[in-house]
């Protein structure tokens, strides 16, 4: 094997060249000395990470005249040293032959020439060529040889490092960020070069660009929400840079209620980002706002801004609302089963004055006559982006027993719950202006209160009709100055202030408030002959109609409550053999406060026939007879 030139003389100095192409070399002979063609030789060098072969992996087939077999090596970077040992194999026949050969790597010199920017000058956001001549030992440098480092203080430098091309050439593109008189250089290890300049303007400003408005609602000054809203514009130029330094001025396109800047100027310099911002303040209105943002220089180049609005954030008593996911849930009260741990979610709708949902986190306080409520904290929850938030009751003790108060509800298992919330009493904004004036009508209220006992009327003190004991209603506390000794008026809101605790005076600081009745249901149907006195006749299981062609039922527990929403109600006929009963409208009980009416059509029915009106809860069945007279 020998190490030789392109053209097959020997290199003699066995000193593999940085520079100039070199080439293992081996000659494949048979036992009579001619050429053996088309036979695999693999070479290999004792330290590939100095010597890269071409091909990679080292194995050629010999020459079909020569029988020669040879590969291309060359330092794998200019700074490779060392003495390397290579081995050629093949096998003839059956028989393994090889060949060894040693020679030499020296580091080459590298020198850097002719660095060149082009073109001379370019505009913000364009490209400069940088390229340099790379040279080792004085020839130029072959292919992939040398990585050369590309710097510059006006943009970045893509590829970093770049490799040396065929021509023997580096070559980057800077993308410039900066304008001015800009340099690059160029660099190999220790070795450099005097940089070179090139120029870079600023390109022409072309537009302002709306960004933001941080939060795109804000809330009328006055209200629990934010009341001012950061609105960020951006000055771009031709290719879409920011441009610092510029000035910008601001104007409010609708200032409707006092909407303004927050008292700071309305003209501000652009950071080095190119963006300028200017603070929104809400005034007495909910509006939307538009900032226009214009060029001081240029005021024909201008922004509009979007998204910002103003809204009133004060929930308001008429646009407070309370519902239940199940109204009766099976839990039992006093005369019937008992059964923990069902429950029923209560929600609470929150908006302001305009209908708009009050501001994320506002706090609701729910209180409760019976059972659990299950909150994320101190009997409360927080209104969510959606203007609602939701609490869980939870069948268990205290399972009220009801009033013996006149026009009151005697029947156990009827649990009250109340929630409230700072807010303001409603009213009539008859010159539209959104916020109250004086003469204008309003709903007055007074204090709230949990009222137990369904009656509207809040009781300090009376007692159950089942044990006798002890109960009380409470009211809770307005702020100071919003309650009074005035009657409260007639109103939707009547029943939900104490009586003579208003004050005849429109308040935008008081309790929003709203009560819902959930039911404590027993599982099973109550039996007529079975109630205690207490019950009122009509909430009573009752047959109210039969004939030969229908039948008509009430059913209710035994506390004259409804049975729980989740019950099935099914008919049957089990005697007489032709009569057949078909339950008429919904099979279940659904969600109510008040015992529920079923009708069942009757056909071929000769009279004495019993039909079952049954009820399924969780399983269990109970049943009312009826016979067909």
């Amino acid at each position: 094997m020998r190490l030789v030139y392109a053209d097959g003389s020997e290199v003699t100095t066995r000193q593999l060249s940085q520079s100039v192409d070199m080439f293992l070399q081996t000659r494949v002979l048979n036992a009579a000395g001619s050429p053996i063609p088309f036979e695999r030789v693999t070479f290999a060098v004792s330290d590939p990470s100095l010597v890269v072969s071409v091909p990679a992996n080292g194995a050629v087939l010999t020459d079909n005249l020569t029988g020669i077999a040879r590969i291309k090596v060359t330092p794998a970077n200019v700074l490779a040293d060392g003495a390397i040992s290579a081995t050629a194999q093949a096998t003839i026949g059956g028989v393994s032959l090889s060949s060894d050969l040693n020679f030499n790597i020296s580091p080459g010199v590298v020198e850097l020439r002719n660095l060149l920017a082009t073109p001379g000058t370019v505009q913000r956001g364009q490209a400069v060529v940088a390229s340099v001549d790379v040279l080792v030992n004085g020839a130029r440098a072959s292919s992939n040889s040398v990585a050369v480092n590309f710097v510059s203080n006006c943009g970045t430098v893509s590829p970093s490092p770049a490799l040396v091309d065929a021509s023997g050439r580096a070559v980057a593109v800077v993308q410039t960020t900066a304008v001015g008189t800009c340099q690059v250089s160029a660099a190999f290890n220790t070795v450099t070069i005097p940089p070179v300049s090139y120029t870079v303007t600023a390109p022409p400003i072309t537009a302002l660009e709306f960004v933001s408005a941080s939060p795109e609602r804000i809330y009328q000054t006055g209200s629990t929400g934010v009341t001012t809203s950061i609105v960020k514009f951006k000055v771009v130029d031709s290719v879409g840079g920011g441009v610092p330094s510029v000035s910008v001025s601001a104007s409010l396109t609708n200032a409707d209620g006092g909407v303004n800047f927050c008292g700071s100027p309305s003209t501000a310099q652009s950071s080095q980002e190119g963006e300028v911002s200017f603070s929104v303040c809400s005034g007495t209105l909910p509006t939307t706002v538009q900032v226009r943002a214009s060029l001081v220089a240029s005021p024909a180049v201008y922004a509009d801004s979007n998204r910002l609005t103003i809204q009133t954030g004060l929930p308001t008593q008429r646009f407070f609302d309370i519902s239940a996911s199940q109204l009766n849930i099976w839990a039992g009260g006093y005369f019937t089963n008992r059964f923990n741990g069902n429950e029923t979610e209560i929600t609470v709708f929150a908006a302001d004055r305009q209908g708009n949902p009050v501001p994320q986190g506002t706090s609701v306080v729910f209180v409760a006559e019976g059972g659990q409520l299950v909150t994320s904290g101190a009997s409360s929850c927080q209104i969510g982006a959606n203007g609602r938030c939701s609490v869980r009751l939870v069948g268990q003790d205290y399972r009220p027993l009801g009033s013996n108060v006149a026009g009151a509800d005697p029947r156990p298992g009827r649990v009250t719950v109340l929630a409230y919330t700072d807010g303001e009493e409603s009213f009539i904004d008859a010159n539209n202006n959104n916020r109250y004036d004086a003469g204008e009508l309003f709903e007055d209220l007074g204090l709230p209160f949990l009222d137990k006992d369904e009656d509207g009327l809040l009781t300090r003190s009376y007692r159950n009709l089942v044990m006798n004991t002890e109960e009380g209603e409470n009211s809770y506390p307005l702020p100071i100055g919003a309650s009074g000794t005035t009657a409260c008026p007639e109103s939707p809101n009547g029943r939900l202030s104490v009586a003579n605790t208003c004050n005849g005076r429109w308040d935008g600081a008081t309790k929003v408030r709203r009560s819902i009745l959930v039911i404590f249901s027993g599982d099973e149907i109550g039996q007529p002959g079975l109630y205690h006195t207490s019950i009122p006749v009509d909430r009573r299981t009752e047959v109210l109609g039969r004939s030969r062609g229908a039948i008509s039922v009430r059913l209710a527990d035994l506390n004259g409550n409804p049975l729980p929403s989740i019950a099935t109600v099914s008919t049957e006929v089990l005697n007489g053999t032709d009569c057949k009963a078909t339950l008429v409208g919904g099979s279940t009980i659904g969600s109510t406060t008040e015992p529920t009416s079923h009708f069942v059509s009757l056909k071929d029915c000769l009279g004495g026939e019993s039909v079952l009106v049954k009820a399924t809860v969780a399983g269990k069945e109970s049943f009312l007879s009826v016979t067909v007279p």
